[in-house]
């Protein structure tokens, strides 16, 4: 038993010590206090309609209306259903823990657990794991909501660590935890993350192919490859819900391509221009080693420094002028652009150090394939800045079109480079002969020496301008004289604010591995003890890289919940007003202008069904006409009446928002008298310009033989919703009609899963107006009109995940069991 103990106390003190930096770090969560994160606060937006669909029925709907006229929920609120699931281990790793306190846990344990596969001295795997959990990009991340992001994040380092134990003959826990934490990370739904990941195994896998093929471990090869894709192939059908339902979506947003002339995007994904946005300049991921050199994140520079030249010189100007610059007055000038970082991909200028040191100090079998993914992922980053490369990649590998973010890869090496530096470290505690290992190091040491060299190559040949700052100055061409000197003292000084922000950063940066780089000489030269190496640079690499988090995450990003609640939560007296009406409606929100259209579900989704909304894979048609149509408010009102928009808010020159009630929305369906088909869709679209759609449906020449329809003044027909409980995915009308007629339901047309059945027997749903659905309806009394929305990719992945995560689970008991047997075994041997 105290054998036992001994063997599990370091990883019971790593567990303490990762929860109490946790803890201590996100201390206002327990308080009582909420993180205002931004893309959190929109999915709050985004899914309320959805939870309060799943209060009242049970579970989740699968086709949501409060965004977007209507919008299939996968991507927005969606559960398995099945009540066996692997997912049950998510909440084992971060003990049940308020966010963003199990954020940080579970990237420390994911890290550690990689430490231990990698067989690292344990509290080598303490030290790797802060580091890897707070690296710097990851608090802007949570600060900003990107929950999911975090999460896959998180799991990463846990997916190739499964891989290596495979990858190292531990066959059935290595295939058990593979297929776990595969299933895992494809559950928090970020699929970017996912690619990146997969980038990584692959060139890992071809690492250690190349070992094997040299030590002629062919039959180990092929077991270890079929068990991973075993087990990868469980990971992702244990998700066959999300992976089937977002295959099939994807091809009908704005991801998957768009039927219009679009700079943004092509038939079959992003455009090159749009997937190649946000990326960084080439020297911009040296930002992993020196935090500061291109100003860190978009904060206002005197957030930065003490002494801001640029406010100095902004004071003393006239206020017209200074509110104008102001708002330039920001730190960052990478090449990620208007929208800057949240913060910087900062690891630690000390886990950079080591990882340095370590292509010298370490052997062959991690660092080369370390290496290429680096580079590769320096060079993905790079983006736009490195056309040529990239486009390659956009039009070779599968599915990366639908990406965009480049430097959102640089997480990849982040990752790498603490795994090489808790290597390194190990090798240089370990290793027996000083005298190689001093040579080695100094090498490392010129390595690093360089890499500085470089830095100040780039510091004295930069110009510190960003493109807001070019733009700025092109707005004032034509200005006063007087105007132009203003704005060129202004950018002169923020030069000198970034220029002093850059060598400030450096010379930090280069404290911290001159003060690391002595420790470790201490250690090969003086042979000082394991524990007081280990512990003097943990130390230094906490303090390294937490001086910098407490600038972007820190007590003054929470607020109370109820204040947050009543900021973002709380109707409005217009939002009140509107409420009252308990019919089916929609509602165009214009208080913060058109922008509410793509860019905001709160407060308007939130409360009310909107024609707008906020969603990074809105269905692609619904935005070809937001861009082509209702931009052009209030031009567009015929679109905006045929979207049964009962009420537009907007607000006066004073800023008071009012409640328009819109007298010429259409309802939940109407028969048209005739009807007008176009041969494409720009045609389509643009007939909806001035348009009369109460009269009038405007086809697509392609659907012409679905449509039998007689032009009739039949006074008496008529088409009438009939409530059902509020069952999104079941919609019924009653029509009466003595002729053939065509009618036009304002619900967005959606081919996959919706069908329409009229007294039983199905109809085809046509494309009506482009965004809405029509049907060519038979004459009769009284007949009933059924939509259903009952898309297989959702009901076949239900039983294909149930099937996928019973093995999961039964394969994590089968190595439990194995590894109770055999240590029975080994004590009575």
């Amino acid at each position: 038993m105290k054998g036992l103990f001994s063997k599990l106390l370091p990883h019971l003190i790593a567990v303490i010590v990762f929860l109490v930096v946790a803890v201590i770090y996100c201390k206002p969560v327990l308080q009582g206090y909420v993180l205002n994160q931004s893309d959190v606060t929109q999915w709050k937006g985004m899914s309320k309609d959805a939870f309060d669909y799943k209060e009242a029925h049970g579970h989740f709907p699968l086709w949501i209306n409060n965004m977007f006229s209507g919008m299939p929920a996968y991507q927005v609120a969606m559960e398995s259903g099945n009540a066996v699931s692997p997912g049950i281990f998510y909440y084992v790793l971060t003990l049940g823990l308020p966010k963003p306190i199990s954020f940080f846990f579970l990237a420390c344990i994911c890290f550690y657990f990689l430490t231990q596969a990698l067989r690292l001295n344990p509290y080598l795997g303490i030290i790797g794991g802060l580091a890897y959990a707070y690296v710097t990009y990851n608090t802007g991340i949570i600060e900003a909501g990107h929950d999911t992001k975090m999460q896959s994040i998180a799991l990463v380092p846990a997916f190739i660590g499964s891989l290596i134990l495979l990858y190292d003959k531990k066959y059935l826990w290595g295939l058990a935890l593979t297929g776990l934490f595969t299933s895992l990370l494809i559950a928090m739904n970020h699929m970017q993350i996912v690619y990146y990941a997969l980038i990584t195994a692959l060139f890992m896998t071809a690492g250690y192919l190349v070992h094997w093929v040299k030590s002629k471990q062919i039959k180990h090869a092929l077991v270890a490859g079929a068990l991973a894709l075993i087990a990868g192939a469980l990971g992702v059908l244990t998700n066959a819900i999300t992976i089937f339902t977002t295959l099939e979506a994807s091809k009908t947003t704005i991801r998957g391509g768009t039927e219009m002339p679009d700079k943004n995007a092509t038939a079959t994904g992003l455009s090159k221009d749009y997937a190649l946005s946000y990326s960084m300049y080439k020297t911009e991921p040296f930002v992993m080693m020196v935090p500061n050199i291109y100003g860190g994140s978009g904060t206002p520079i005197e957030q930065k420094l003490e002494e801001a030249k640029s406010l100095e010189v902004l004071q003393s100007m006239p206020q017209e002028v200074g509110n104008f610059l102001g708002q330039f007055r920001l730190a960052y000038w990478g090449g990620i652009g208007s929208i800057p970082p949240n913060a910087p991909a900062y690891i630690g200028s000390i886990i950079c150090f080591l990882a340095l040191i370590g292509f010298f100090i370490l052997d062959n079998k991690h660092k080369w394939w370390i290496l290429a993914v680096s580079v590769l992922s320096f060079l993905m980053s790079w983006g736009q800045y490195f056309e040529g490369f990239n486009t390659f990649l956009l039009n070779v590998l599968p599915g990366y079109n639908k990406f965009r973010v480049p430097s959102m890869i640089i997480l990849i090496p982040t990752l790498l480079f603490c795994m090489m530096a808790m290597l390194t470290l190990q090798k240089i505690i370990s290793m027996d002969n000083k005298a190689e290992l001093w040579e080695r190091y100094k090498k490392g040491l010129m390595l690093t020496g360089g890499v500085f060299v470089v830095l100040l190559l780039i510091y004295f040949g930069a110009d510190f301008t960003a493109q807001t700052d070019k733009e700025a100055i092109q707005q004032t061409v034509n200005t006063p004289e007087e105007v132009k000197e203003y704005v060129r003292n202004f950018f002169s000084a923020l030069k000198d604010d970034r220029r002093s922000l850059f060598m400030g950063s450096l010379l930090r940066s280069f404290l911290f591995i001159a003060a690391a780089a002595f420790v470790l000489w201490l250690s090969i030269r003086k042979n000082t003890g394991k524990a007081i190496v280990l512990g003097l640079i943990g130390v230094l690499a906490f303090i390294d890289v937490m001086s910098v988090d407490v600038k972007y995450l820190n007590e003054e990003s929470y607020q109370e919940e109820a204040e947050y609640n009543q900021a973002y939560f709380t109707p409005s007296p217009v939002d009140q007003q509107i409420m009252q009406d308990t019919s089916y409606y929609r509602v165009f929100d214009l208080r913060q202008g058109l922008g509410t259209l793509t860019g905001g579900a709160v407060p308007t989704a939130y409360f009310h069904n909107s024609i707008g909304g906020y969603h990074p894979a809105k269905l692609s048609i619904y935005q070809d006409l937001i861009e082509h149509q209702l931009f052009k408010f209030p031009q567009s009102l015929p679109v905006v009446n045929m979207l049964n928009t009962k009420y537009i808010i907007q607000t006066d020159q004073s800023g008071n928002a009012s409640v328009y009630p819109n007298g010429e929305a259409l309802g939940h369906a109407w028969f048209v008298n005739a009807v007008r088909y176009e041969k494409d869709a720009p045609a389509v679209m643009n007939a909806l310009t001035g348009f009369s759609p109460r009269d009038t449906a405007v086809l697509f020449e392609a659907d012409r033989q679905l449509v039998s329809f007689t032009p009739s003044a039949d006074s008496s027909a008529f088409i009438r919703f009939v409530p059902n409980g509020d069952d999104h995915d079941v919609l019924t009308y009653r029509y009466s009609a003595a002729t053939n007629r065509f009618a036009v339901f304002s619900e967005i047309f959606y081919k996959e899963g919706w069908k329409a059945y009229v007294d039983g027997k199905e109809l085809p749903i046509v494309r009506t107006n482009y965004v809405l659905r029509g049907l060519s309806l038979p004459a009769g009394q009284n007949k009933e009109i059924r939509f259903e929305f009952r898309p297989s990719s959702y009901y076949s992945g239900k039983t294909i995940s149930l099937v996928a995560g019973l093995l999961v689970l039964l394969l994590m008991a089968a190595a439990a069991v194995q590894t109770v047997r055999a240590k029975k075994e080994k004590a009575k041997a």
